[in-house]
């Protein structure tokens, strides 16, 4: 009786890990294509909006899976956790070539604008919140950037 759902647990791990190994790539590389931190950081949106446009987009499977699984400790919610932490890593990449005096704050600040835009498009089927989140995202770092170069 309990093998069904070991083995059930097992592939959804597997193909978790696989999922993310899969994104992360597709994700830094087009965020590359641009050619500035600045430009690579709002590529983020650009990234997301190709995405959100793919057929079968069904919001992120790492919010979607951890969304169901109650125990924080779970293998499958701490993949999802994982997850968002090499987003949050990369983010940090991408804001610390900028130059800024708090390069991981401003990381912590896009990636709740990125999860809040996944979410929104998903749930509420709204894809034209990207074009917000960006907007959000070009005003933080203008503002991010002249603080620095003040102090």
């Amino acid at each position: 009786l309990h093998y069904p759902l070991r083995r059930q647990r097992q592939m959804c791990i597997r193909d978790s890990n696989a999922r993310d190994i899969r994104w992360m790539t597709w994700f830094r590389s087009e965020c590359e294509k641009a050619q500035t931190p600045e430009a690579r950081i709002l590529g983020i949106f650009d990234a997301l909006k190709s995405w959100f446009a793919s057929d079968g987009f069904r919001g992120c499977a790492f919010i979607n899976t951890a969304g169901e699984v109650g125990d924080a400790d779970d293998p499958v919610r701490q993949i999802a956790k994982l997850h968002k932490q090499k987003l949050l890593d990369y983010t940090l990449e991408l804001t610390s070539a900028l130059g800024v005096n708090d390069p991981t704050g401003l990381a912590k600040q896009l990636l709740l604008i990125i999860e809040g835009t996944i979410t929104v498009a998903h749930v509420m089927g709204d894809h034209t919140a990207l074009d917000s989140a960006r907007e959000i995202a070009r005003v933080l770092l203008k503002d991010v950037q002249r603080a620095s170069a003040l102090s």
